[in-house]
């Protein structure tokens, strides 16, 4: 007679984490729709329209090919932050970790096994100003997977940013 208690019991936590279920998978997708709500917002207000997107943990980024301009829309907790970055006054981007400069060279020596290190792309100004940055990481992922994921992400955007600066020009006499 115990065993049917038992199983009407266990059947009743099934049940129940099953109701449960959509709605904790549902706040993590809110979260995120919030996100890219506010990034539309914030670049409607600054004239931008979005070709492309990227989200991470707590960030998103939008891309307006147009206009050559990044935005960067950053949720904290007492509210949301935009910056933007204008590729016109970019000289260089280059990917940067904790442990120095990755290049093509040295890219794939910087393997998996650093996935403590901070990875971040940072954009250099053509007026010498404050160097700007979009950090993909930033030390404490415990995954060498996520890091990986995060690392190849960091490269595409490098990659892609790098193509889309305007080549200096030296003038010579």
């Amino acid at each position: 007679m115990t065993l049917i208690p038992t199983i009407l019991i266990l059947l009743a936590i099934v049940s129940v984490f099953y109701v449960l279920l959509p709605f904790l998978s549902s706040n993590s997708r809110r979260k995120k729709e919030n996100l890219f709500r506010n990034l539309s917002r914030q670049g409607a207000a600054n004239n931008l329209s979005f070709c492309s997107q990227d989200i991470f943990q707590d960030k998103v980024i939008g891309v307006d090919g147009i206009h050559r301009k990044i935005m960067i829309l950053e949720k904290k907790s007492d509210g949301y932050y935009a910056s933007i970055i204008s590729l016109d006054e970019v000289h260089d981007c280059q990917l940067v970790t904790s442990r120095g400069l990755i290049n093509n060279a040295n890219f794939k020596k910087f393997g998996s096994a650093n996935h403590s290190a901070t990875l971040e792309l940072q954009f250099d100004f053509n007026n010498h100003a404050q160097p700007a940055s979009i950090i993909f990481s930033n030390g404490i992922i415990n995954s060498r997977r996520e890091f990986a994921f995060l690392k190849a992400k960091a490269e595409f955007w490098c990659t892609m940013f790098t193509k889309m600066l305007n080549p200096q020009m030296e003038v010579r006499a």
